[in-house]
């Protein structure tokens, strides 16, 4: 009976001794986990930085291209104005000297 009593003891302080690791190693996990999450919310700001200047770039780009389509449409239609303008009206003195011409 002795010889059980001891061994108790024994397994008892192994079993201490085990529970007393496992918390170590438990609260190494955790501060593990807690550097790996900081990290990962660290990386994902600067990935969310990133894609805000990205999508900022590409609309501001886009708007730039608009305005430069914008642009060459009122040109080229104020140059058709103007030539069908000086054709308009060199039209009318060409009719007038053709009708000087003939009525002569």
């Amino acid at each position: 009976m002795e010889k059980k009593v001891e061994n108790h003891e024994e397994r008892l302080q192994e079993l201490e001794k085990y529970r007393v690791e496992q918390e170590k190693l438990n609260t190494e996990i955790r501060n593990q986990l807690t550097v790996t999450e900081n990290t990962v919310l660290k990386e994902s700001g600067k990935q969310q930085e990133m894609t805000q200047k990205l999508i900022d770039h590409v609309l501001e780009n886009d708007t730039f291209s608009r305005q430069s389509a914008n642009d060459r449409k009122n040109f080229t239609q104020q140059q058709i104005w103007k030539v069908a303008g000086v054709l308009a009206g060199s039209g009318g003195l060409l009719y007038l000297l053709i009708e000087k011409l003939f009525t002569q």
